[in-house]
């Protein structure tokens, strides 16, 4: 059972929500907000357990009574988790919970509602759920989960207290693979560098094939991007487009990449690239490029990763994105 003084990483996030526990100054809703597997789920269920727990201790649970017991379990009558049915999250939806915002709660001293992916909210759903941010009920307490919230109604931004949650260090994304999910050490510490400080993205490359075989797939595409024409490049943006779900992945694997190419043309150290397992690929493929165009690349795929996560066209973005790539040249156009 997770503490919120056993998680890794969030350090001032976590002390923060512990020291409002232990002063009993507590928001009516929270917006956990950042980018996609860097814990924003793990931290909310902890912090879910301490406000329902029947002996807290020190702004933390205490993993004994029967309250702990039953969320450790699942089926705390008091908790409830919101998840998108699809894509969003329904007028339907949001209707059943403010039905359930009605009833007392049934044995802890408040009711928790966990609301994830809040921005997938319909605009009818969002504004539904306004009217409960806006009329609060003493006994009831939310924490709204956010990859982009950007895209949620600033009313609804405006009355929730926000926690901003940034990426993990390689070290810590490491521990986690090692120590919650019983990746071999050498193996998390290999694959941590390459996740963007996301546990999710980091268990996908470390504990099966597919992930790794994504890798090698954006690799093999920045190996053919200095000698392609246009056309190729709009069948690769195609190619990549089709599973929009890995998109935002693919793109953060590809920077990394290019990162590396950047690193070596600057430093000649084999030692500092991310990718430890294609160094020489990587060295010999920096010195197709000078260091101003890698850069500019680099920058290039980081604003298109940011459009398609915020729900730009992912078709439309990859194929300007490697048409602008394609055209940087290689080995006889470099600066």
């Amino acid at each position: 059972m997770s503490k919120l003084m056993d998680i890794i990483g969030h350090k001032e996030i976590l002390q923060t929500l512990r020291n409002s526990i232990k002063r009993d100054k507590l928001a009516h809703a929270y917006l956990f907000a950042g980018p996609p597997g860097v814990g924003k789920k793990t931290v909310a269920g902890a912090f879910a357990r301490v406000l329902l727990c029947e002996d807290p201790r020190d702004g933390d649970l205490c993993g004994e009574c029967r309250s702990c017991r039953q969320t450790e379990a699942g089926n705390h009558p008091d908790l409830h988790l919101i998840q998108p049915t699809g894509v969003t999250l329904k007028i339907e939806q949001i209707r059943e919970l403010l039905k359930q915002v009605q009833y007392r709660p049934y044995q802890a001293p408040r009711q928790v509602f966990i609301i994830e992916k809040a921005d997938a909210m319909t605009q009818e759903a969002a504004n539904c759920f306004l009217k409960t941010l806006e009329e609060p009920v003493g006994q009831t307490l939310f924490i709204l989960l956010s990859n982009h919230p950007n895209l949620l109604l600033t009313t609804v931004l405006s009355r929730c207290l926000t926690f901003q949650f940034h990426a993990l260090s390689s070290g810590e994304v490491a521990h986690i693979l090692a120590n919650s999910f019983a990746i071999e050490p050498d193996k998390a510490a290999e694959f941590a560098p390459m996740a963007g400080g996301s546990v999710e993205r980091a268990l996908k490359l470390a504990s099966n094939e597919e992930g790794n075989q994504i890798r090698l797939k954006i690799w093999q595409i920045v190996g053919e991007l200095p000698s392609m024409g246009n056309s190729r490049a709009l069948v690769l943006a195609e190619e990549l487009a089709t599973d929009g779900n890995n998109a935002g992945d693919s793109l953060e694997i590809m920077m990394l990449l290019f990162r590396d190419m950047l690193v070596y043309n600057y430093t000649s150290d084999k030692k500092m690239l991310i990718n430890q397992d294609m160094v020489e690929e990587l060295a010999e493929h920096s010195l197709r490029y000078g260091p101003a165009k890698l850069m500019s690349i680099v920058e290039e795929i980081k604003e298109a990763r940011e459009k398609i996560l915020a729900n730009a066209n992912p078709r439309l973005t990859l194929e300007v994105l490697m048409l602008k790539i394609q055209s940087y040249g290689g080995l006889f156009n470099a600066s």
